[in-house]
């Protein structure tokens, strides 16, 4: 029993000893009285950079579309609407928002654009597209049912023309 017992020690404290990393921290303390306070980390600036890139090419492809802004409203009910915007404005960022309460789906910035430019690129839509062309095009790129209650789409083209469309059901 006593050998057992012994065994079982020692291949505890084996086991123990075998998950240290092997390094210490110093304990002294260091004076941090002169410190500097809000020195920005390495990821700070990264994610920076990051975020310019982004824009840049959220307006590199905005500049491929016919259009500088497109919002879609539908609704299906009580609760129940898929709302989806890219603006464009001269010398502002680019602001993208997506709120699906069929899918419970929210997404703002760079997120909501990576989602909707996909679709946005699919409409083949001008000035004069008719109520029935826009509906279909809009419903089918963003995978909306036809059974809704209303419909709104307003795009803004980048000759200064809009398209400005309503339906009830």
């Amino acid at each position: 029993m006593k050998r057992l017992l012994i065994s079982v020690v020692s291949i505890m404290t084996l086991s123990l000893a075998a998950c240290g990393n092997g390094t210490k921290e110093p304990t002294t303390e260091k004076d941090t009285t002169n410190a500097p306070t809000s020195q920005p980390t390495d990821s700070t600036a990264t994610d920076t950079a990051g975020k310019t890139e982004s824009t840049d090419q959220m307006k590199t492809d905005m500049d491929k579309l016919s259009f500088s802004e497109i919002d879609v409203d539908v609704s299906y009910g009580k609760d129940k609407e898929y709302e989806a915007e890219i603006e464009q404005d001269l010398n502002e960022p680019i602001k993208a928002k997506v709120e699906d309460e069929l899918n419970q789906v929210f997404l703002k910035g760079q997120d909501a654009f990576d989602d909707l430019y996909p679709r946005v690129q699919q409409l083949q839509l001008t000035k004069d597209s008719t109520n029935e062309e826009t509906i279909d095009q809009v419903l089918k790129a963003f995978e909306l049912e036809a059974n809704y209650e209303k419909f709104e789409v307003e795009i803004k083209f980048n000759d200064g023309s809009k398209l400005d469309i309503e339906d009830r059901k």
